[in-house]
């Protein structure tokens, strides 16, 4: 590790490995993205901090800008309790100060816990959205699965990623898209990755997982200029045909609260919400 200044911040790196893993395990108090990377999977990247006293670890956070113009907060954990303002204090200016110097604009971070709302709301943090959760059921009957019009529909080959994370980042404003190497981490760990095409072009895609609690439409995306014609629609209902068929009888997706067209989209297929919702805390520099 490298020192970052006087006050017990350093960079970690890969070397730091075992420390990172044994203090994760230990942490009272832990904030994780929901990410396509492991936390050790971004080792070497930086903002990656930790706070020490000695050789005793007390808190860590990594925000590695991801696209290059937002550092997402991926890992913020504190070794003990009450200790949590205190140490987010000591490490988020620096963090900060990195993730600028790195060419990030703002920083985001999706809270699933309260006493981290509390921390950035006690920052320069300010609440941007809320992402929110709906479920989709097989026992429900609103959507016919038979009549899912699948023209065009193909599985996604590496190949597409130049063009699927062009219509990512089209679709999407710079928070919420996602970099080339993100998409390429989410495709290994798809468990149904497909594109529409119309006219030998790529206008849509979707990505999604499975678990036995069920599948996950994690990525779903259409040009913005080939919207309102239903590929959207025809890329979920080939999700839920085929995850149906596999005997996943649930599909879960979630969407931004501000996002009215693709509530509306989900709903009309069966969607319900589950009263699940995240806040989205924003920074800008």
């Amino acid at each position: 590790m490298a020192r970052v200044n006087n006050s017990g911040v350093y960079t970690v790196s890969s070397s730091d490995r075992n420390l990172i893993g044994s203090f994760l395990t230990s942490a009272a108090l832990k904030h994780f993205h929901l990410d396509w990377f492991s936390i050790f999977d971004i080792l070497d990247e930086q903002p990656f901090l930790l706070l020490s006293e000695g050789e005793n670890p007390l808190a860590i956070i990594a925000c590695p800008p991801d696209p290059p113009q937002v550092a997402w907060i991926r890992l913020f954990a504190v070794g003990e309790e009450r200790q949590e303002e205190e140490q987010w204090q000591a490490l988020w200016e620096p963090a900060r100060v990195s993730a600028i110097q790195l060419g990030a604009s703002c920083a985001t971070a999706l809270s699933t816990r309260d006493w981290f709302s509390r921390l950035l709301q006690a920052s320069s943090f300010k609440l941007a959205n809320e992402v929110l959760f709906l479920e989709w059921s097989n026992s429900d009957p609103q959507v016919d699965l038979h009549q899912a019009n699948e023209l065009g529909i193909r599985m996604m080959q590496k190949d597409d990623l130049a063009d699927v994370v062009a219509i990512d980042n089209a679709a999407f404003n710079p928070i919420w898209s996602l970099s080339l190497r993100s998409l390429i981490a989410a495709h290994s760990l798809a468990s149904l990755a497909t594109v529409l095409e119309v006219d030998g072009q790529i206008v849509g895609y979707q990505i999604s997982t499975a678990s036995a609690l069920g599948a996950h439409l994690a990525r779903l995306a259409v040009l913005p200029d080939q919207q309102g014609q239903g590929y959207g629609r025809a890329l979920i209902q080939h999700v839920l045909r085929v995850h149906s068929r596999r005997g996943l009888g649930r599909v879960s997706v979630n969407t931004q609260a501000d996002n009215l067209s693709s509530q509306r989209l989900y709903h009309s297929l069966g969607f319900q919400e589950t009263g699940q919702r995240y806040p989205l805390y924003q920074d800008n520099f």
